[in-house]
């Protein structure tokens, strides 16, 4: 489960919100930009497995001022937490990838810093503005073979290539899991769709992958007010509990 169903930038990101709501599973904790190292005494004792880096890292990777420093602070709080894989947005907007060349460049030394903190380093399957998220993962892969992949159900839909992530099943290392409604695609707020309501079959897809390591279902408890729905929250808990049998 990710922490971030319970937590939302830029108002809602307080880490304390994690552990008032989220049951003890195993966790994913989605780093955000105003945390620092002080967040790891709070959520020390949770079973976190996994990590997501701070998304608009990925932003910086095609400019001039790539944000090592916020990657290593984030390669710092997840390996404190007990984090073993870290998922990284390899590019972002505005650029997307329009430039994958210079954030394909950054790749060997953002590598290094994660194994320096014990971590195996992820690329996501995010959304592309120039090429396609498969193609682009592979080309990391390629840049250098200690990078491995993390594939997202909704943005391989977005990009009709669900098929197409079966075919790099040895690069995947770990799994978001959620689905995809291209009608409401884009509009805001953003979206978050549990398995069964959108249009994938995330169960057969997961099971035609053959996948053995981590799986995080990604997914939003947060109302508009910042409350949190619990309904919902159980709602994701059963399906993974689901996955699990």
């Amino acid at each position: 489960m990710p922490t971030g169903c319970v937590t939302r930038e830029p108002d809602f990101a307080d880490h304390h919100r994690i552990r008032r709501h989220i049951p003890p599973v195993e966790l994913e904790v989605s780093i955000h930009k105003d945390w620092d190292e002080g967040v790891v005494d709070d959520l020390a004792g949770l079973p976190i497995v996994t990590a997501h880096a701070v998304k608009a890292i990925g932003a910086t990777l095609s400019g001039d001022d790539p944000a090592f420093d916020r990657f290593a602070l984030d390669c710092r709080i997840a390996s404190a937490l007990g984090a073993r894989l870290l998922v990284l947005h390899l590019w972002e907007l505005p650029d997307g990838d329009r430039y994958l060349d210079r954030n394909l460049a950054h790749l060997p030394a953002l590598l290094d810093l994660a194994e320096e903190h014990g971590l195996a380093l992820t690329v996501e399957t995010v959304p592309c503005t120039a090429g396609t998220p498969v193609e682009n993962v592979v080309r990391a892969c390629e840049r250098d073979d200690r990078c491995r992949v993390t594939l997202d159900t909704e943005f391989l839909g977005l990009h009709g290539q669900l098929d197409a992530a079966l075919e790099i099943a040895e690069l995947v290392a770990h799994v978001h899991a959620k689905d995809f409604r291209p009608d409401v695609w884009g509009t805001k707020p953003r979206r978050y769709f549990l398995p069964g309501e959108g249009v994938l079959d995330i169960f057969g897809f997961l099971e035609r992958l053959r996948h053995d390591g981590t799986v995080t279902l990604e997914f939003s408890a947060v109302r508009d007010d910042g409350t949190v729905d619990a309904v919902r929250l159980e709602e994701g808990l059963a399906w993974l509990h689901r996955l699990a049998e």
